[in-house]
C-alpha cells in the first residue's frame, strides 16, 4: 500500500549520483558528501545557533519553493519528452562524450525528481513552523530543530538546484 508513495529510491538514487565520473568505487565522493552533507549541517547548525530565524519571509519562502517546484514538474516533462532525442543526440558523438551525455540524461531525470521531492518536504518543514506548540518545557529546542531542519533543507534545495542547472548546460551544450 506504501508503495505508491514511497520517496526512499529517488533519495538513494539522487546519492548515488554523486560520484565523479571517473570514479571506479560505489562511494559518495568525499567532496560531494562534504558539499551535500557536511557544509548544509554546517551552516544550517551555526545560523540556528546564531538566532537567525525567517518568519518575516515564510509566505515568500514557502511561495518560491512552491514555484521552483511546479518549475521542475514542467521541466522533467520536457527531459522525459526529450529523452529520446537527447539519446539520438549522443549517438552522434565520440565515445567518452556519448558515455557521459548518456548518463547525464539518467541523472538529471533523478536530480530533478530529488529535487521536486526535496520541494514538497520543504514546503511541508516551513509550514510546520507555524503550528502553535503546546506549552512544555523543552519548547525552544523543538522550535530550533525545526528552524535547523529548514536551514538544512534550503541550502541542500539550492546545491541540488545548482547541480541540475549545471548538469543540463553540459548535456545541452554544443561545441
Amino acid at each position: 500500500m506504501l508503495n505508491r508513495i514511497n520517496i526512499t529510491s529517488i533519495i538513494t538514487d539522487h546519492f548515488s549520483t554523486l560520484k565523479s565520473l571517473n570514479q571506479k568505487s560505489n562511494y559518495i565522493n568525499f567532496k560531494d558528501v562534504l558539499l551535500f552533507i557536511i557544509l548544509p549541517i554546517f551552516i544550517s547548525i551555526m545560523l540556528t545557533y546564531k538566532g537567525y530565524g525567517f518568519d518575516d519571509q515564510l509566505g515568500n519562502l514557502i511561495t518560491a519553493t512552491s514555484i521552483f517546484g511546479g518549475f521542475l514538474f514542467n521541466l522533467l516533462a520536457i527531459i522525459y519528452s526529450q529523452i529520446d532525442s537527447l539519446k539520438k543526440d549522443a549517438e552522434k558523438e565520440e565515445d567518452e562524450l556519448k558515455k557521459i551525455k548518456e548518463k547525464f540524461v539518467k541523472e538529471i531525470h533523478i536530480n530533478i525528481s530529488f529535487c521536486i521531492v526535496l520541494s514538497i518536504i520543504l514546503v511541508i518543514t516551513l509550514l510546520m513552523t507555524t503550528i502553535e506548540i503546546p506549552k512544555f518545557e523543552f519548547q525552544w529546542i523543538l522550535k530550533k530543530i525545526i528552524i535547523g531542519v529548514n536551514y538544512f533543507l534550503m541550502i541542500l534545495f539550492m546545491l541540488t538546484l545548482l547541480m541540475v542547472l549545471n548538469r543540463v548546460y553540459i548535456l545541452l551544450k554544443k561545441e
